[in-house]
C-alpha cells in the first residue's frame, strides 16, 4: 500500500491571526489606572439596569422582613481585640483544615494577614469571627511556636490582633447573629474563584513588569520563562473561558501546565517544537501539552532505540511526529481530533458493552494506529503501543468506510 503522507508538508507561511496577549510586559503609563478613571462610565451605560436590580433587592429584603444597614455606622469598624476574647460560631464557620493551617502556618507573611471579619456579640462580651478562623489559628499557634518576633509564646492569649467588626444586635433576650451568616455566604458566594490564567498572567507579571532585570520569585522566574518560550514559537497564553480568543492561531489554553512542576523546561521545548513545526496556524489543544509529553519521554527515555547522536534515528522521529500531524490534518487540527478520538472510544465500548472512560493516553495511540493502518510503522516506540486498547474490537475497526478513507 503507498504511504500517501510521504511528503506532506506542514503550512509555514506567515500567520496573521494571533490572540491578544495579556501576559506582554507593561509600560509604567500603562500600568496602573486610578480609581477616577476605573470604568467611570459604567452607571451612564447601565444606570436603568442598576437601578432595577437595587430595586428587586429592596423587594426581597422586605419580604424577609429585613432592611439594609447603610451609612458609617454601620460599617465594619477595626477594633484591637485579645485572642482571649475572640470566639468561632461553629454553625457559621467551615470546619478547621489542619493541613490548611499547617501551610498558613509555614508560609506566614504578615503582609497578607487579611483582616479577620467578626461580630461583638454583647451578651458573651465576645467577638465572634465569622470569616478568618483559619488566619487566627495560623497565627496564634506561630506565637505558640515561638516563632512571632512580637510576642513571647506564653503571652500568646493577651495578643492584640485587628478585627474588623460590627455590633451584633439583641432581639427578645437573644444575640441575633443573622448577619453573620448572610455574611458568610455572601462573603464566599461573591469572591470569583482566580483562574490558572490569572494566576499564570499575574506570576509573568511579576517578572517582566515588575522585576525584569532582578531575580524575583521562583514561581514567577519559571512562569516567564514558560511564557517566553511558548513566546518564540508563535504561542499566545489566552483564558480558556474566551472563545473569540481560543479559536486563533497559536491560543494556548492549557496554562495550568505551565505553573506546576509537572513539566519541565526540555518538555516545554518538545511542546512548542510539537506545535511550532507543524500545526503554527491552528489553536493549542491539550493533546498537544501532556499526550506530547508522554510520546518523547517514550521514545527518548522508555524505549531505547532512539539515539539523539545518530542522524538516520533523529530524521525518522522527525518525520514520524510529521506523518503524525499529516494524519491529525485530515481532522483539522488536535482540537478536533479529541473529539474524534472520544467518539472512537465511545463507540468501542458500545461493542465492548463496557462504560470505561477513556484513557488519557488514547487519543496519541489511535493517531499512531491509524498511521500504521495508512502504511507506516515507526520503529522507536514498543510495539506493544499498535495493541493496546485493541482487544475484542480496535479503534479502527469501528471506523466507518468513509473515515478509513479519509486517511488512507
Amino acid at each position: 500500500m503507498a504511504f500517501k503522507y510521504e511528503n506532506w508538508k506542514p503550512n509555514t507561511s506567515p500567520v496573521k491571526d494571533r490572540p491578544v496577549d495579556h501576559c506582554a510586559p507593561l509600560a509604567e503609563k500603562d500600568r496602573f489606572v486610578s480609581l477616577l478613571d476605573r470604568g467611570i462610565d459604567m452607571i451612564d451605560r447601565r444606570r436603568d439596569e442598576i437601578l432595577k436590580m437595587v430595586k428587586t433587592y429592596d423587594t426581597k429584603l422586605n419580604k424577609l422582613g429585613r432592611t439594609r444597614k447603610l451609612g458609617k455606622k454601620n460599617t465594619p469598624r477595626p477594633i484591637k481585640v485579645k485572642f482571649k476574647d475572640i470566639i468561632f460560631p461553629i454553625t457559621i464557620q467551615r470546619d478547621e483544615k489542619e493541613d490548611h493551617i499547617i501551610s498558613i502556618i509555614a508560609e506566614f507573611d504578615e503582609n497578607f494577614f487579611g483582616m479577620p471579619l467578626a461580630g461583638f456579640d454583647p451578651i458573651r462580651k465576645k467577638y465572634a469571627v465569622d470569616e478568618g478562623q483559619q488566619r487566627l489559628i495560623a497565627k496564634r499557634d506561630r506565637i505558640r511556636l515561638g516563632l512571632d518576633p512580637d510576642c513571647a509564646p506564653e503571652d500568646w492569649e493577651d495578643y492584640e490582633v485587628e478585627l474588623q467588626v460590627i455590633d451584633l444586635e439583641v432581639k427578645e433576650g437573644v444575640v441575633d447573629y443573622s448577619p453573620l451568616r448572610l455574611r458568610f455566604i455572601i462573603e464566599n458566594d461573591r469572591k470569583l474563584r482566580v483562574s490558572e490564567y490569572d494566576k499564570a498572567k499575574n506570576e509573568i507579571h511579576g517578572k517582566l513588569t515588575d522585576s525584569p532585570d532582578v531575580e524575583t520569585l521562583p514561581e514567577y522566574e519559571r512562569a516567564s520563562e514558560r511564557y517566553l518560550k511558548l513566546k518564540k514559537k508563535g504561542m499566545t497564553i489566552v483564558d480558556s473561558t474566551d472563545e473569540g480568543q481560543m479559536g486563533k492561531a497559536g491560543a494556548f489554553g492549557a496554562v495550568r501546565y505551565l505553573r506546576n512542576k509537572q513539566l519541565t523546561n526540555e518538555d516545554i521545548d518538545n511542546i512548542c517544537d510539537f506545535f511550532y513545526d507543524y500545526m503554527r496556524h491552528e489553536p493549542v489543544a491539550d493533546m498537544q501539552v501532556l499526550p506530547v509529553k508522554w510520546l518523547f519521554d517514550q521514545v527518548t527515555k522508555e524505549y531505547h532505540w532512539y539515539d539523539k547522536n545518530d542522524k538516520t534515528k533523529v530524521t525518522e522521529f522527525k518525520n514520524f511526529r510529521r506523518y503524525l500531524n499529516a494524519i491529525c490534518s485530515r481532522k483539522r487540527d488536535f482540537d478536533e481530533w479529541e473529539y474524534f478520538a472520544r467518539d472512537i472510544h465511545a463507540r468501542r465500548m458500545k461493542v465492548l458493552k463496557s462504560n470505561t472512560k477513556i484513557p488519557d493516553e488514547y487519543s496519541m495511540l489511535l493517531l499512531i494506529q491509524i498511521l500504521q493502518h495508512a502504511g507506516y510503522t515507526f520503529p522507536g516506540i514498543d510495539p506493544i503501543w499498535y495493541t493496546t486498547h485493541t482487544e475484542g474490537v480496535s479503534g479502527w475497526g469501528v471506523m466507518r468506510q468513509e473515515e478509513k478513507d479519509l486517511f488512507l
